[in-house]
């Protein structure tokens, strides 16, 4: 991908014109939704998930971008282009002051140094801090300042032959050391003024680097500010995020690895059944004076089927559920529904889901395209009838209109899969559920700026108790800056050059924004209970439709129903080996039969 606008050739479909393209036209949400918000702050919060979003969806030039759900990608990923340049300034100060202070005053700076170092191991991860400590990056460090202590002697030595205008390195260098070590020792309190200032000055850069950063979340993501333009970067970042910002509203998703649910969270359930389609009997009342027994139904008899039409039905039947002939407090409105196209993003040279002009991911399917995929399940992309409740920001109103409870950002999302196939007479049903976790707590504390007027006194508290993680990191912070900033525009063209050249690529996604933001698990048990609460009602509202469907095609759904239920209520588990005969539920009964000795035999069973 080159800085220059690319004319997409379309896959046309013989006689129904494009089958897949890339979508346009969506811009910006007008104003700055909850969740985008957030996980644009996360990004000022932390330096780290910064860079993975950077390197994933720019570096990354040709993969597949993840369907956003109430947040704009685009605009996340500015932000963290924003943050990258503060967190760089703020490493560059840090960094500075610590070599300045290796060279003038050695050992006031490597004390400070190693106290940070033992207090970003040993003390507990202040609120808004990362607790991740990487044994590597901590050896780095160690490393770092063990050769600056060594090499402080010698650079303390040659900024004297300089000043001198002599040249004998050794012996001024060696004098220079003993002097100092001479002057600490007669004057410990040189020694500790000389520390205070060097602690003073790192906590001045944090204080500026954080005032600046909690302004720009108080001012920029300030809750319903419109969407606001920040400043552009290179020409091939650009074009980047113009693809970003199109194909996050599209219906193709392209994986990467095992899992085909980017973006989703984890899978809490997943079942399907097969089921025939026999058409339902003929239950004709037989007179007593009729001996003929009824013929029974021919078993080689189907009842034909458009699976694109029950798709139809069970979105509408699905839509019922937010509808607003229901009460305004009975309404699901968090509810969405999407089709999606999901498939491998390994693809060969030639696909139908890459546009050979860019050899982008296409984003969007048409709807034709869809039908004829949900008609021809044996293709390599899978449909799949996203159901997708988010928690919703809704207010608890009394029936005079008075407010009970104001709305609140619970950012617990749930998604059901469902995907629905008729293969060898047979009807196929799966369904996948999934949970995405609420935003992780550091990130939603961004909450506290908002409003708040004592913005220096914030930032110097902040800084205080970021000192010594910001303190002992920055040196290979910033090396890691600078290194991905510099590589960036070489990993593009990285990345245009394989897409072209290489026979099989890997263009699927890796990640997504709002699952790189999210806790690993639910932050209480309530949000639990209305995760499963809304994953059984699309359940059950699922297999209704579909049992609605069948009924009214004449199929038989005595099958359908019957394994259905056993996936919904049936709670039994057995573990181990189990003897003898075995019954539950209502009514149950179970009957073990052996042979005995003698030409007996004994029965055993269980109600």
């Amino acid at each position: 991908m080159t800085s220059e606008d690319t004319t997409h050739r379309p896959i046309s479909m013989p006689g129904q014109g494009p089958a897949f393209g890339h979508a346009t036209g969506r811009g910006p949400a007008a104003t700055v939704t909850s969740t985008t918000r957030y996980l644009s702050g996360a990004a000022y919060v932390d330096e780290k998930y910064a860079e993975i979003v950077v390197d994933e969806l720019v570096g990354e030039s040709h993969r597949a971008v993840v369907p956003s759900l109430g947040y704009d990608v685009a605009t996340v990923v500015r932000h963290c282009f924003r943050a990258q340049r503060l967190w760089l300034v703020q490493n560059v100060l840090i960094t500075a002051i610590l070599i300045v202070g290796l060279i003038w005053v050695p050992a006031p700076t490597v004390v400070l140094f190693l106290l940070c170092l033992a207090g970003w191991f040993l003390l507990p991860a202040a609120p808004g801090v990362s607790r991740r400590r990487s044994t590597r990056t901590a050896a780095i460090v160690v490393a770092v300042v063990l050769v600056l202590f060594c090499l402080a002697g010698p650079l303390i030595g040659l900024l004297g032959a300089v000043r001198d205008g002599s040249l004998g390195f050794s012996s001024v260098g060696t004098s220079r050391i003993g002097d100092a070590g001479d002057d600490a020792g007669s004057s410990a309190g040189v020694g500790v003024g000389q520390f205070v200032i060097i602690a003073l000055a790192i906590l001045a850069a944090l204080t500026w680097s954080r005032y600046r950063m909690i302004t720009t979340i108080a001012t920029d993501l300030s809750r319903g500010r419109p969407t606001g333009a920040l400043r552009p970067e290179g020409p091939e970042v650009e074009q980047r995020l113009r693809v970003i910002g199109d194909a996050q509203h599209g219906n193709i998703v392209l994986h990467a690895g095992y899992e085909p649910f980017v973006g989703a969270g984890r899978r809490i359930g997943a079942w399907s059944i097969a089921t025939e389609l026999r058409p339902e009997p003929e239950h004709r009342p037989r007179p007593a004076e009729d001996p003929e027994p009824a013929r029974p139904a021919d078993p080689s008899a189907r009842v034909e089927i458009d699976p694109v039409e029950l798709v139809d039905h069970l979105r509408r039947r699905l839509a019922a559920l937010r509808s607003h002939q229901l009460p305004v407090a009975q309404q699901v409105t968090g509810l969405r529904l999407r089709d999606q196209l999901i498939s491998s993003g390994t693809r060969w040279e030639v696909s139908t889901l890459i546009d050979d002009g860019s050899r982008l991911p296409f984003s969007v399917a048409e709807p034709a395209a869809l039908d004829a995929v949900i008609r021809a399940p044996q293709t390599s992309a899978r449909h799949f009838l996203r159901v997708t409740v988010g928690a919703p920001e809704q207010a608890v109103v009394a029936a005079d209109g008075r407010m009970i409870m104001p709305a609140e950002h619970q950012s617990v999302v749930g998604s059901t899969y469902l995907h629905v196939a008729v293969e060898g007479g047979l009807l196929y049903m799966e369904l996948v559920a999934t949970v995405l976790g609420p935003i992780q707590q550091r990130y939603l504390d961004i909450d506290r700026y908002e409003g708040n007027s004592d913005r220096f006194n914030t930032a110097l508290r902040e800084a205080a108790v970021r000192f010594a993680t910001d303190t002992t990191v920055a040196p290979v912070r910033l090396v890691r800056s600078l290194r991905r900033m510099m590589s960036l525009p070489g990993a593009i063209h990285r990345a245009d050059r394989e897409a072209a050249e290489e026979p099989v690529y890997d263009f699927g996604a890796r990640l997504d924004v709002r699952e790189l933001a999210a806790r690993d698990y639910y932050a209480n048990y309530m949000q639990r209970l209305d995760a499963e609460k809304y994953n059984r009602l699309i359940e059950r509202r699922a297999t209704e439709a579909i049992d609605e469907f069948l009924v009214a095609k004449g199929v038989d759904t005595s099958d359908f129903s019957a394994k259905v239920n056993f996936h919904q209520y049936n709670t039994t588990s057995i573990a181990g080996s189990a003897y003898g005969p075995i019954a539950t539920g209502t009514a149950a009964s179970a009957t073990m039969t052996t042979t005995a000795p003698a030409g007996g035999t004994s029965k055993g069973s269980g109600k």
